[in-house]
């Protein structure tokens, strides 16, 4: 069966319930449910920390059922990096052996809920409930999770929260940048851009989505409230009025300034993505209705948040613990909440843990309200790795310890089960929004990152291809670095060594040299620091070794069981 285009539905139906992880008849979204009748749930990991995590672009791995390919004309083409190249659930499940034997105990997928025509990425949301049928079927998707608990493997799946697909206008910019604007600065009127798109039929009238709805009455008493937070940590209260509360949207115009604390919170981003009114509490009320839904119907184990930073914290400090508490009522006790922090450490410091704000470094102080995101993708240690080996810049090598001690200020990181501090950052070389380290360094600089990534505090995150020697130069952003392990034709073109691209074959070579050095360090990992069950996994001792170039550390979590890296960035 394959959905037809436009079939869009979020309540339950016949027609869509092979796709839809909501079981709610009623087109109530802030009621809808998930449900997995017979089904007894995976429990969490007993500490997020003991796994090494394998991150995978869903369409761009393996292609298991051809059959869904072309749900939508002109989307699916092998040929061209910026088009779908059918990678599905079905695949990814037949694979699942090859990431085991890479030593990862966890798979962070791409978001799995329909989109856009030709959004391989899946980051155009146009549903939160109703699973992309280019992806597979709900009991696709089930199978997946339930082979995985089979073998050991969590899976975490990426969330979108902050934005929706491009399908709003600003009027009087229907073609150009809109500048940002704030309330009696006349907010916009929202127009569709495609005056032909279908229209659903909903409790607020026709919408172009079938779950969160615009609308145009202008407030002149409303405001944001707040507060909101910046680049530096530094909060920022409304003292202005007038806009459209009664919107799911904002309606404020494109993001263009990243410094102001209102533009990262309510600023279209890249000027094509519609922006949800998140601090709405009518919003919230969907969108965690709509996560609870998900992890009932499918039984995943954590989240990793896309572009938390743009999202208020006032969101977090009710979702997170509604997601926690829902999944404990399903036996899932540690329930993984993680954040993608491309950000400055003063601003993800607000949404870690309790959160603190400048003030508050090194302090018993936090910002009120409960725990929300228990750690992230953290880029601070990315940048000295960039700057050190791409740069040749290697005195930069002392900016690890920096980094780590300065987190330590600044985060709470008590974990929401234990309250005990657990330092559950996610350390990396690559992932699928950055050019591949190897690229632009080489392949025994990238070696020496994922020894340190390894056997640093945190948790390391591999990126789909590293083990393989991907190296098409370019960004991921732009679909270069994203290239797939089954054999492919789009990057055929573009040779990077003299027998052509690495991924023009099939690249699941569990023989491999990096594939086998990757998994000794993971094995290697697992054998001295096993399920980081005492409070001295997260101690660093950083020895001075004479010379700035050269990172010197030893770590335990026990007094009989240590490792010592000796890492030499010249």
């Amino acid at each position: 069966a394959v959905l037809l285009p436009g079939s869009e539905a979020a309540p339950w139906t016949a027609e869509n319930a092979a796709w839809n992880v909501n079981f709610e008849t009623r087109h109530v979204p802030a009621e809808y449910f998930g449900k997995w009748d017979g089904h007894k749930y995976h429990p969490s990991p007993p500490n997020w920390r003991s796994l090494v995590i394998y991150q995978l672009l869903t369409d761009r791995f393996v292609d298991g059922d051809p059959r869904n390919n072309e749900v939508h004309a002109d989307e699916f083409d092998v040929r061209d990096m910026t088009f779908r190249h059918g990678g599905d659930f079905a695949g990814l499940r037949q694979k699942l052996h090859y990431i085991k034997g890479l030593g990862c105990r966890a798979i962070w997928i791409s978001p799995i809920f329909l989109n856009g025509p030709n959004s391989y990425h899946q980051y155009a949301m146009h549903d939160f409930t109703l699973i992309d049928p280019r992806l597979g079927t709900l009991e696709e998707l089930r199978n997946l999770t339930t082979a995985a608990h089979e073998l050991g493997i969590y899976v975490v799946v990426d969330v979108v929260m902050n934005h929706m697909d491009n399908i709003f206008a600003f009027e009087g910019h229907e073609q150009g940048v809109a500048p940002f604007k704030m309330h009696d600065d006349q907010e916009y009127r929202l127009l569709l851009r495609e005056s032909s798109r279908r229209l659903f039929a909903t409790p607020a009238g026709p919408q172009p989505y079938m779950d969160f709805w615009y609308n145009n009455t202008w407030d002149p008493n409303a405001s944001y409230g707040g507060p909101v937070y910046g680049q530096w940590g530094e909060a920022a209260i409304d003292e202005g009025n007038g806009t459209y509360p009664s919107s799911d949207f904002h309606h404020n115009g494109d993001l263009i300034d990243y410094s102001d604390p209102w533009q990262i919170h309510m600023g279209k981003i890249y000027g094509m993505m519609d922006d949800l009114r998140l601090e709405s509490k009518r919003v919230q009320d969907k969108y965690i209705a709509m996560t609870k839904a998900l992890i009932s119907s499918t039984d995943i184990d954590g989240f990793r948040v896309d572009t938390p930073m743009q999202v208020p914290l006032d969101f977090f400090k009710r979702w997170c613990p509604a997601v926690r508490e829902h999944a404990r009522s399903l036996g899932k006790e540690r329930f993984g909440l993680f954040g993608e922090f491309f950000v400055k450490p003063e601003r993800f410091a607000t949404m870690t843990g309790r959160g603190r704000t400048p003030d508050m470094y090194a302090t018993d102080n936090f910002i009120d309200g409960p725990i929300t995101l228990q750690g992230g993708i953290d880029y601070a240690y990315y940048w000295y790795f960039f700057t050190a080996l791409v740069h040749d810049r290697p005195d930069f090598a002392d900016g690890f310890r920096l980094a780590y001690h300065g987190e330590h200020r600044m985060l709470d990181t008590v974990d929401p089960v234990t309250e005990q501090p657990e330092y559950a950052m996610w350390t990396f070389c690559n992932n699928h929004d950055n050019w591949r380290l190897q690229t632009m360094a080489g392949p025994h600089q990238f070696r020496l990152c994922l020894a340190v990534i390894s056997f640093w505090p945190g948790t390391p995150l591999h990126y789909a291809g590293d083990e393989q020697d991907l190296n098409t130069p370019g960004s991921a952003l732009d679909g270069w670095a994203r290239e797939e392990l089954s054999p492919s034709l789009a990057w055929r073109s573009l040779r990077t060594t003299p027998a052509g691209n690495p991924s023009d074959r099939d690249n699941f070579d569990m023989t491999s040299p990096s594939y086998l050095y990757t998994a000794r360090l993971n094995a290697v990992r697992a054998a001295y620091f096993g399920d980081f069950i005492s409070n001295d996994c997260d101690a660093l001792n950083v020895l001075a070794s004479g010379f700035a170039e050269v990172l010197v550390f030893i770590r335990s979590c026990s007094s009989d069981r240590r490792i010592a890296v000796v890492a030499n960035f010249h």
